[in-house]
């Protein structure tokens, strides 16, 4: 005997524009809101679900009789992603052989090599620091430090000024698409995309620059860009570009955000930060700086990156695309409906995170607590076959940049700051302004 398949509901929206005013006026709001009230796999529209549930989550994500993809083939075709021909945009045979190409990239001992050279380019701007207190919005210093010491890891050379600056270009205009309640093909020259395109235009400019000084080195050491240009060697491709692009803005940006997320809750949370740098200065003592054997040490600092990627997660949203009529959860998914998942949400969700909303590092020391937990109740990397391929090195870049900067100065929120998220392309955080006073 069939079983029924049950038809999942949500809110009802208005007449011919859905929920999608709700939605763009407070994203964050809305999805907790929807998954409160009507269960694990929500109606947002006719074709956009939202799905809760750890065990949905994980069928949605792991994808493994390829009923759900990343992306529809033919928005590749139509040219929708900022960087169609990445690892982020393909799918399939495509997708694995570009990711098999790039896996190599982030073995050990060329994370440890590149920890290393961040390290040092990290200790550049404490000292810089020391003499001139920064006094700009927090998240610009992050992102600076960011676009440096990822550069060293990516390019083998640090990335600032005109480079950083064509990639916060790129960036804004990315986020002027993903909040546009309408999406124009890419050939169409609306404002928003003739933004993108000049932004991209910027970028590959910058890109060249790196390229050219990475060939023009005498013995540059192994990095990723040196990976790709074996594949090659021409270095004007436009795989090589979008790879390059793809890797700055879903790994240094999101790094850059989450860094400001743990400064703040650091900031307004002193018991915490304290505690920390008791921990910092403890395992560093007289060394310079971290090194990826020492983070083992750091368990509470290490809780602290976790509690914040909890409540403030960069890669608040992502999405799969139902290539066939399925069932999810015993519930219908027509083709083309796209299955949203949210990390924001499943973060906040009160069967698996008591008090959830409340900042507490401490929760994660609790063994019983973090082997009880769902496997998909928090993934802040994402999850399945395509989640980060970084994950691991951001957690340490993370890791030792808190460090290095938690044991130089005291961290407190100014009074005039007003903080508040911002969902985009990435969970901004805007107004994180914050008083540094020297420890020594």
């Amino acid at each position: 005997m069939a079983v029924e398949e049950k038809i999942p509901t949500g809110p009802k929206g208005r007449r011919f524009i859905g929920n999608i005013i709700e939605f763009t006026e407070d994203p964050l709001g809305f999805l907790l809101k929807c998954s409160h009230e009507y269960g694990d796999l929500v109606v947002l529209s006719k074709k956009t679900y939202l799905v809760s549930h750890p065990e949905l989550i994980e069928q949605v994500l792991h994808n493994k009789d390829g009923t759900y993809e990343k992306s529809d083939p033919s928005d590749r075709q139509k040219n929708q992603s900022a960087f169609p021909a990445s690892v982020m945009s393909s799918s399939g045979s495509d997708w694995r052989n570009k990711r098999r190409m790039l896996q190599p990239a982030f073995q050990r001992a060329l994370v440890d090599d590149g920890m290393a050279r961040s390290a040092a380019i990290t200790q550049s701007y404490l000292q810089h620091w020391r003499q001139n207190t920064p006094d700009a919005d927090l998240r610009q210093e992050m992102q600076r430090i960011c676009m440096s010491t990822g550069g060293a890891f990516l390019f083998n050379s640090s990335t600032e000024g005109e480079q950083t600056q064509a990639v916060v270009r790129m960036v804004d205009a990315i986020m002027g698409l993903t909040r546009s309640q309408i999406r124009f093909p890419a050939f169409i020259p609306t404002p928003n995309n003739v933004r993108l395109r000049r932004a991209r235009a910027d970028l590959d400019k910058a890109l060249d620059r790196i390229i050219e000084n990475y060939r023009s080195a005498l013995s540059p050491s192994p990095c990723l860009l040196g990976m790709l240009l074996d594949h090659d060697g021409t270095g004007k491709s436009r795989w090589l570009r979008d790879e390059l692009s793809t890797m700055i803005m879903s790994g240094l940006e999101p790094m850059a955000d989450a860094l400001t997320w743990v400064f703040y809750l650091l900031a307004t949370h002193l018991t915490a930060q304290q505690k920390l740098q008791q921990e910092v200065d403890l395992v560093l003592s007289d060394q310079a700086s971290l090194s990826t054997a020492d983070l083992p040490k750091l368990p509470f600092t290490q809780a602290v990156v976790k509690e914040a990627l909890r409540l403030y997660p960069p890669a608040w949203m992502t999405g799969r695309i139902a290539m066939r009529d399925t069932v999810l959860g015993g519930f219908h998914v027509p083709a083309g409906t796209t299955l949203t998942v949210s990390p924001w949400v499943s973060h906040r969700d009160a069967r698996y995170f008591q008090d959830p909303g409340i900042y507490r590092p401490e929760r994660w020391l609790d063994h019983s607590f973090s082997e009880s937990l769902p496997k998909y109740a928090y993934f802040p990397f994402g999850g399945g076959a395509r989640k980060c391929i970084g994950d691991h090195l951001s957690m340490m870049q993370i890791i030792t940049t808190i460090a290095a900067i938690t044991r130089e100065f005291d961290l407190t929120l100014k009074p005039s700051a007003v903080v508040k998220p911002f969902p985009a392309l990435v969970l901004r955080p805007l107004g994180v302004s914050v008083n540094m006073v020297s420890r020594h």
